[in-house]
């Protein structure tokens, strides 16, 4: 199957608009008679119109050598019609033979970005072109390219224009050329390369890709940074998280994805809190509610702010592992450890840029623990794998695997105590404060019992009573007990 076949409409440039050279006619002879005093004289036929002779056709030679990679630009366009926009590359080695080369991610929570990749693509094939390993090279990458001669990487949907391919061949020749595109409702049209004809571009585009053959038989695994530190603490980089799905759990997801007030909101307040001349009475108005405190932290290289449940629950804690979050300047980050030198435990600090040296220095502290709870439901109860059922003071709880390293658990609790309560200051946003047991311990009570909010928008059932089990996800937070 060709690459045609992915297309939903056909590109009206790439129609076959040229019509064949006409010949011109030959001329009919003709024998004139001419008497001049009765002699006779021959005549000599008009000489015939001979016809243009047909230009030869000349060779392309950027195609001729662009055309090698034609499957990794076949290839690059299966990925964008998948909704993938990630860069990729191949080489011609000494032989002649085209490999293809990609970053693999392996590690969930670190990446490169775009950039990253394209500098470092770069880098490595010029170097192996200067030592003569390859003879040629070619990286492919979103651009936004609009026939101006812009190959800078988009960056944003909206500047998505064109597939540029960059190239270079050991004879010194390099340079870029684009494939460009227009998004067309759901549709995708592609132009075709400017440089190249129409049949060079069918050529191009209907290479056939093999199903089950590995287009990238050279990766380089992207490892996320660790280390280990003077105290014993592993160090560890993440790249990729963010604060969307904790906003998500306090106003509700499907609100925070459609309703712009939300996200509104917290970017007024931000702006709030940078005017100096606005008393802190007047500021705490937006940000302070009876069970939750929207903690703003205004600084000259980082600004934020969170949601942070307040609790007067704590447990002693050793910190065995702290994941930084590369993509803020290392001043968020998931801490994990044992809680009780007892279970595992991993948690949001939502004082972590304030006190990063104490986490970073100190194993043993003494933690405040909450939790914003993004789905609730009703436990239902099963066989454990020793044949017995859950009964109704079962708890448990497990790292999510949906959010790794977000400090989030999968959990069934048991709801000892509820308080209804509101945020925002119309009100607007409804939801509960509920006190779960997490882990049941016969000698202790409250040996891992969480305060947690959560929006009525993310609960999947109507009534909440004291007693009752439910299980959820979760996002735990902490902060160091002052």
């Amino acid at each position: 199957m060709g690459i045609f076949d992915f297309f939903k409409k056909k590109d009206s440039r790439q129609e076959n608009v040229s019509a064949p050279v006409q010949q011109q006619a030959m001329p009919e002879e003709k024998v004139v008679e001419q008497v001049v005093e009765e002699e006779v004289v021959d005549i000599v036929p008009e000489t015939p119109i001979q016809p243009e002779p047909v230009e030869e056709k000349k060779v392309n030679e950027l195609y001729e050598k662009i055309k090698i990679y034609g499957d990794y630009v076949v290839y690059s366009i299966a990925l964008q019609l998948r909704g993938d926009f990630a860069p990729i590359s191949a080489f011609e080695n000494e032989n002649g033979e085209v490999e293809g080369f990609a970053y693999m991610i392996t590690d969930p929570t670190y990446g490169l970005s775009p950039q990253m990749v394209l500098s470092n693509m770069k880098e490595k094939f010029e170097n192996e072109l200067k030592e003569g390993k390859i003879k040629s090279y070619a990286i492919l990458y979103h651009s936004q390219f609009n026939n101006d001669g812009n190959h800078a990487l988009a960056v944003n949907p909206e500047d998505l224009k064109a597939i540029t391919l960059s190239y270079h061949f050991n004879d010194s020749e390099k340079g870029n050329i684009a494939l460009p595109y227009v998004f067309e409702n759901e549709n995708i049209t592609f132009k075709g390369f400017a440089e190249f004809s129409h049949e060079e571009n069918n050529e191009i585009m209907n290479n056939q890709l093999v199903d089950g053959k590995d287009y990238f038989t050279n990766r380089e695994e992207i490892k996320s940074p660790e280390s280990t530190n003077e105290a014993g603490i592993i160090m560890k980089k993440s790249n990729v998280h963010s604060l969307a799905n904790m906003w998500g759990g306090i106003f509700g997801f499907q609100n925070f994805q459609t309703q712009e007030k939300f996200s509104q909101y917290l970017m007024e307040t931000m702006a709030l809190y940078r005017v100096d001349e606005i008393a802190v009475d007047e500021k705490a108005k937006f940000t302070e509610f009876k069970y939750v405190t929207f903690k703003t932290i205004i600084s000259d290289d980082f600004n934020t702010i969170y949601p942070e449940v307040k609790t007067d629950f704590s447990l002693e804690f050793e910190t065995k592992e702290i994941r930084e979050w590369e993509n803020v300047e290392n001043n968020e980050a998931i801490v994990g450890g044992l809680g009780r030198d007892t279970f595992g435990l991993w948690f949001f600090p939502t004082d972590y840029a304030e006190n990063k040296t104490q986490y970073q220095t100190q194993n043993k502290l003494n933690i405040n623990i909450s939790g914003i709870i993004f789905v609730l439901d009703l436990h239902e109860s099963f066989e454990l794998p020793d044949g017995t059922k859950t009964d109704e003071e079962f708890t448990a709880y497990k790292p999510s695997q949906d959010l790794p390293d977000y400090g989030c658990i999968d959990f069934i609790g048991k709801v000892l105590d509820i308080q209804e309560t509101e945020l925002l200051p119309d009100g607007s946003v409804k939801g509960f404060i509920l006190k779960l047991r997490l882990i049941t311990n016969s000698e202790v009570e409250s040996f891992f019992t969480v305060d947690a909010f959560v929006s009525k928008e993310n609960m999947r059932f109507e009534m909440l009573t004291i007693g009752m089990q439910v299980a959820g996800a979760m996002q735990l937070q902490g902060k160091i007990v002052e």
